[in-house]
């Protein structure tokens, strides 16, 4: 049996991940002097709060290359092949910290991954390594088959308030500057790095374009939808893609701490597999 070891970007529950015998490595989140670790001490709604509250956003700190040796190395000790996922490279230096730990433990029972992406479309490849492993998938095949996903993985999302993805760094002063004049809601997609793909003035405009950026998406598969902070915002999507596409939802997910750094409150998307 192959261990699975993720960090908290991926935004699942942790109750669910412990049902699933999932290792979930928790990232710090620090408001000013304050440090807690995402999911352990500090909830999304604790979060939401605080976000609301301060005017400088929150830091968040990469998981470092001792921090994951720690975790992996007890379960290779024991004799487990273990699978380690990790937030987008192009996001964060996590991954880099964890390629810094595969060398340091050299050890072949070990395979990292690079999922390219963050929260809801990141929790549907961890879901999906679930039952691959389940299904009783060797570390070679779990690598060799997560890395098609990988290539098939969506996530679409509309961002309420464009503000903090300007602060974060994650889209253009100049485009964040006329969203903000102009109450434009970017939508935006994650493959390696945030895009804007669209944007709409208003929210109910925001959701046409939105269903114009689904496209050739894998029924067969789960189709999962997510909010931060904002499930009235997320139930509208959900009923719109539903009425537009006769989709079928699996689950729905809350953006957590680290991502809703810099999405904010009031996001809602959709993450799904392309056939």
């Amino acid at each position: 049996m192959v261990k699975l070891i993720v960090d908290s970007t991926c935004d699942l529950p942790m109750e669910e991940t412990k049902k699933l015998g999932v290792e979930v490595i928790p990232i710090k989140v620090r408001f000013g002097e304050e440090e807690f670790l995402a999911g352990v001490n500090l909830t999304n709604d604790e979060f939401y709060k605080k976000l609301k509250m301060e005017k400088a956003l929150p830091h968040t700190t990469q998981i470092n290359q001792n921090e994951y040796c720690d975790i992996i190395k007890p379960f290779l000790d024991k004799g487990d092949d273990v699978f380690v996922m990790s937030m987008s490279s192009g996001l964060s230096g996590t991954f880099n910290s964890l390629r810094l730990a595969k060398e340091e433990l050299n050890s072949d029972k070990l395979e990292i991954y690079d999922t390219q992406t963050v929260t809801i479309s990141y929790a549907a490849l961890v879901l999906e390594a679930v039952k691959l492993i389940k299904g009783g998938a060797t570390l070679k095949e779990l690598k060799e088959e997560m890395e098609k996903l990988k290539n098939k993985v969506r996530v679409l999302a509309i961002i309420d308030n464009v503000k903090y993805l300007v602060k974060g760094g994650r889209l253009s002063m100049a485009a964040g500057l006329l969203a903000g004049v102009l109450k434009i809601k970017p939508i935006i997609d994650i493959a390696g790095k945030v895009e804007m793909k669209a944007k709409a003035i208003g929210f109910p405009m925001a959701k046409k374009a939105f269903c114009k950026l689904i496209k050739n998406v894998d029924e067969s598969m789960p189709i999962y939808y997510g909010h931060s902070n904002s499930p009235e915002k997320a139930e509208e999507i959900k009923q719109t893609v539903e009425q537009e596409f006769g989709f079928k939802f699996t689950a729905c997910y809350e953006i957590g701490p680290v991502v809703g750094t810099y999405g904010g409150p009031g996001c809602c998307g959709i993450a799904y597999f392309e056939k």
